[in-house]
């Protein structure tokens, strides 16, 4: 489910300023990652978990895509049910 939390504007050096409730809610902090997905003209951004690689352990399966566990994790990381099916 997509929730409005603010809106900003891109600077000059198409750069954002992250809203402070955003920040707080998500316990962003300097040095973290973040990642974006895109699709159409929807853009997403979500944290990177803080060790990425132990929270895929166990999610390999062989024959399986990589690129399709990696859309997965994603998509369940910003519980973005829109992405499903899609």
């Amino acid at each position: 489910m997509w929730v409005f939390m603010s809106l900003v504007s891109i600077s000059p050096r198409f750069r954002i300023t992250i809203p402070k409730e955003i920040r707080e809610e998500t316990n962003l902090k300097v040095g973290d990652k973040i990642s974006f997905l895109k699709k159409g003209d929807e853009i997403v951004i979500f944290k990177v978990p803080d060790k990425p690689l132990i929270k895929m352990a166990g999610s390999m399966k062989a024959k399986k895509d990589i690129r399709k566990i990696l859309k997965e994790l994603k998509q369940e990381e910003i519980g973005v049910e829109k992405f499903r099916g899609s």
